[in-house]
């Protein structure tokens, strides 16, 4: 359903097979416990220990992009990243992506103008971090390249390509770029241009492989939970044996002087949305990147943002952006205003200059504001394994080899005099600097059906028969299911010891879950239910309204005085409205988290619904909604969720339709969100869970206090969305011209999440879609027949009664709608007709397991069960019963469910792009 509209060592010796021994990886630098090691053959790599996080972060980082793909054949180092995961020498064919697969928790790449990476995320467990070090040995040094996968992965690539391409914003910045530097340097994509790619042969592509994929052209990021001698000894053994190779120079990217830019005004028409940008840009200039790194926060963090208060608070436009782009060869500061067709264009761009340029020189209190803030970013990146590798990788590029220098920047934002600041943003922030754009919808003429050069037919697929492989041996994958379900049981058993539940004495069920956490914070999520359809009829809007200003201000304390005492605490709050519910989330450092909790609570209590704030994001969602509503992805959802609707206008359930929410809006008062929240909010149907670092007692003693005497006023019943069967439609509906299409089926299911089918079925949603790469659907959209780029697959499963359903979202070019249609009734018809195979379920179940288990080895996950837990009436051992449900699937269990449940007389698809036919508005 579409959803309502609302507003980033030491090693051991190894003895090879011969009786070489390589030698021991060297230190070479070691700051903020992150060491950096090289092997002989100049292969880097760098380590970053931490022992509470739950997983290994893995990136193996080629110093080469598309700034080095030869002249003429741009795109040639993103085509090698592509073809890099069909097999190597030793590991064959669909091997390689199979085995990581089994060996990570997730594997992408991606090629930018400096690098290409390869990332994984695994479980911290040695024989998986060992498995997936050899493949990327094998990666850099015996890949095959296959000339057979090159034509589909030329259409894949400009399937990405169109995507990306049809983006406003990405078409905008493309411009400026070209305009920039011409067709080469950063004017060219990595993506690479059709025609180029099409030129590429495969000697070049080899060529490219061996001249840049070499050992001391490359550095492999680790960090997370890993044994760092154990790392190092694989690391040593693997990638020792490669020799190093000479390496040529790499492309230099003229210095910039964005005054000799001759074309300073870009215009894009695509779309729905409205919006000016002004895009400040120079040459590289190390001293001023901390001072500019600060410019998002100082101008548009609400509530006290420069630019935010001239132009949203003022209601000049719905919104602000900016972002920064500090990178190797300049600097760029994106300044940008989003707008409505009742706002004056003229006055948000003349704004959008004033309101930066000649913007009232910042004080004290914001920029030790802002100094917290970024402060309060860095400590989450030291805590999470992903985002730590993934900033030192960035800065390896961008500082060759000098990942350090991300502390150093962190202390030199510190360091900052405010002067300084101002004056940097004074003499950046200028008209020799400026470059405008300017986004608008898509002209009217671009919205009527055009005629297809040629019908559309259905067309063979697979037209090049491809030998499938033989049946891998499932035995592996079943010693992993049983190691899973017994790690999984030894984690319930000892997390739900700590655990504490109970009710108050007006029934409101708590869970406490005292335990220190990875990031050391404390989380509660507050969940208060109310109402009945009857009683909240018609008033969806208002609910919405209730939540977004629930934390927005109250009596005692301004929005400001929230916004600080939010950045104090290293934390923040939100609320929001889902059904009849409304859930609080409250987050701070654990030393700070007893105060902040205590704070907000006291804001929950006497909330003011300013008038000012209710009329801001009143006139904000108004406006937004005042929008053409003609991008393919949006005409597929609006019309799949006509088609599927059972209920009436003014149910809470009923679909998002953007004239009925602005009926409901324009009609909505400050008044009535008041009384809303005096007749529902204090509500004794409600669960509180707490899990962090604090005291059980004291916390039970703070919640008696102050939620036992909450009382509904009002009668409660949950709302459900009962299961309805479909007959099977086909809707291909007309959307404005774009590249891409956008595809849309549901199948509904009687099978709710407690079903006895609901394991099976999530085993064959797995199957089904869960890869981009190795999944049926993957297969059969992507792989074989390039239709799309990227795909969707999802199975929703009621958590209270026998109701569900199996979706499928696919962005394809535009004129392949039929096609991408035949290939999903393919997918489900073999399916049907042969089942899985052994070797998929086993493959299915092991890693369905093995993300279960990993889940339970963070407390923040385990925070997030605790909530449905306490509905139901649960504790963590009911997950036992699941784990042990996937093991016991049998392939004639999994095949049940598809003939019981994959019925395509009920299968509804809807495809929109520029040749389908107008709907009918609801």
């Amino acid at each position: 359903m579409l959803m309502r509209f609302k507003q980033l060592t030491i090693s051991l010796l190894f003895v090879g097979f011969s009786a070489t021994a390589w030698a021991q990886p060297i230190l070479v630098k070691s700051e903020q416990k992150i060491e950096e090691y090289t092997l002989d053959n100049g292969f880097r790599v760098v380590l970053a220990q931490n022992d509470k996080e739950n997983k290994v972060f893995m990136n193996t980082v080629y110093l080469t992009g598309s700034l080095n793909d030869p002249q003429g054949k741009g795109g040639l180092a993103h085509l090698l990243e592509h073809l890099a995961f069909k097999g190597t020498q030793n590991i064959k064919g669909e091997e390689f992506q199979r085995r990581l697969d089994q060996y990570t928790l997730m594997t992408n790449a991606s090629t930018d103008y400096y690098s290409t990476k390869y990332t994984n995320i695994i479980r911290p467990e040695q024989n998986a971090i060992n498995q997936v070090i050899h493949l990327e040995a094998e990666r850099m040094d015996k890949l095959v390249l296959q000339e057979k996968f090159v034509p589909s992965e030329i259409a894949i690539v400009k399937r990405e390509r169109e995507v990306r391409m049809d983006q406003p914003f990405a078409v905008m910045m493309d411009q400026m770029w070209k305009s920039a530097y011409g067709n080469q340097y950063l004017g060219r994509l990595p993506i690479g241009d059709l025609k180029e790619l099409q030129s590429i042969k495969m000697d070049e592509l080899n060529k490219f492989y061996r001249t840049w994929y070499a050992p001391n052209n490359a550095v492999m990021i680790i960090s997370g939970k890993f044994d760092k001698a154990a790392v190092l000894k694989q690391i040593d053994q693997q990638f020792s044996p490669i020799a190093a190779r000479q390496v040529p120079a790499q492309t230099k990217v003229p210095v910039l002087d964005s005054a000799k830019i001759q074309q300073r005004n870009f215009a894009v028409e695509k779309g729905s949305d409205l919006a000016k940008f002004n895009i400040y840009l120079n040459g590289k200039n190390e001293k001023i990147k901390s001072a500019l790194a600060l410019t998002p926060y100082l101008y548009t963090m609400q509530p006290s943002g420069h630019l935010y208060q001239s132009m949203v608070e003022t209601g000049l436009s719905t919104g602000v952006q900016s972002t920064t782009w500090l990178d190797q060869d300049f600097n760029l500061v994106f300044m940008g205003a989003i707008y409505a067709p009742n706002h004056d264009e003229k006055r948000v761009q003349s704004e959008l200059v004033a309101g930066v340029e000649k913007s009232q020189p910042f004080n004290e209190t914001e920029l030790n504001r802002v100094k917290n803030l970024i402060q309060n970013q860095a400590d989450s990146v030291l805590s999470n394994a992903a985002a730590l590798g993934g900033r030192l990788s960035d800065y390896y590029v961008a500082y060759q080899g000098d990942w350090a220098q991300y502390f150093s920047d962190l202390n030199n934002v510190k360091q900052l005099k405010l002067n300084d600041v101002n004056q940097t943003l004074t003499r950046f922030l200028v008209p020799e600097h400026r470059i405008s754009g300017d986004i608008k919808p898509t002209p009217e003429d671009q919205k009527k059906a055009l005629q297809q050069q040629a019908a559309e037919q259905p067309k063979t697929l697979d037209q090049a028969s491809v030998q499938e492989e033989p049946l891998k041996d499932s035995r592996v994958y079943k010693q992993e299911v049983a190691e899973y379900v017994k790690s999984s049981k030894q984690y319930l058993v000892d997390t739900e010891k700590k655990i504490q539940r109970g009710k108050l004495k007006n029934g409101i069920a708590y869970a406490l879950y005292p335990t220190s956490t990875r990031d050391d914070k404390t989380y509660a999520t507050i969940s208060v239910d109310f109402g009945t359809n009857k009683s909240l009829f018609n008033k969806g809007e208002v609910l919405d309204l209730m939540a977004y200003l629930l934390l927005r201000g109250s009596d005692q304390y301004s929005l400001q005085d929230i916004a600080d005492k939010s950045i104090e605490a290293g934390g923040g709050a939100t609320a929001t409205a889902s059904a009849n519910s409304i859930t609080i989330q409250i987050v701070a450092k654990k030393d700070k988290f007893d105060d902040y909790f205590k704070f907000m609570l006291d804001v929950l209590k006497t909330p003011k619904f300013e008038q000012s704030q209710f009329d801001l994001i009143k006139s904000q969602s108004l406006s937004s909604l005042d929008r053409p509503y003609t991008e393919p992805e949006t005409v597929a959802a609006l019309t799949m969720t006509r088609l599927l609707e059972t209920y009436q206008p003014g149910d809470l359930r009923y679909h998002f339709e953007p004239n009925l929410s602005k009926q409901q809006l324009q009609a909505a008062t400050v008044e009535q969100v008041k009384k809303l929240y005096q007749d529902f909010f204090v509500s004794h149907h409600a669960q509180i869970a707490i899990t962090g670092d604090y005291q059980a007692q004291p916390m039970l003693k703070l919640l008696q206090k102050e939620f036992s005497g909450w009382k509904a006023q009002l009668p409660y019943q949950r709302l459900s969305a009962d299961y309805q069967a479909y007959q099977a439609q086909k809707i291909h509906a007309l959307s404005e011209q774009r590249e891409f299409g956008n595809y849309q089926a549901i199948l509904t299911l009687p099978v709710g999440s407690n079903h006895a089918d609901a394991p099976a079925l999530i085993v064959l949603g797995y199957i089904m879609g869960d890869s981009q790469l190795s999944s049926r659907l993957a297969q059969e959209l992507r792989e074989k027949n390039a239709l799309v780029y990227g795909f969707g697959s999802n199975l929703d499963l009621d958590e209270w009664i026998d109701s569900g359903a199996l979706s499928i979202e696919a962005n394809y070019t535009a004129a392949k709608s039929a096609q991408v249609s035949q290939a999903v009734h393919k997918v489900l018809n073999d399916l049907l007709t042969k089942g899985v195979t052994e070797q998929e379920l086993e493959a299915a179940k092991a890693n369905i397991l093995k993300k279960r288990v990993t889940a339970l080895e963070d407390e923040r996950n385990i925070h997030a069960m605790l909530m449905p837990q306490l509905e139901h009436n649960r504790d963590l051992l009911y997950r036992e019963k699941r784990d042990q449900a996937f093991a016991k699937l049998s392939k004639a269990d999994v095949d049940a469910v598809i003939k019981k449940y994959i019925k395509l007389d009920q299968l509804v698809e809807v495809m929109a792009d520029q040749y389908g036919k107008p709907q009918n508005k609801s």
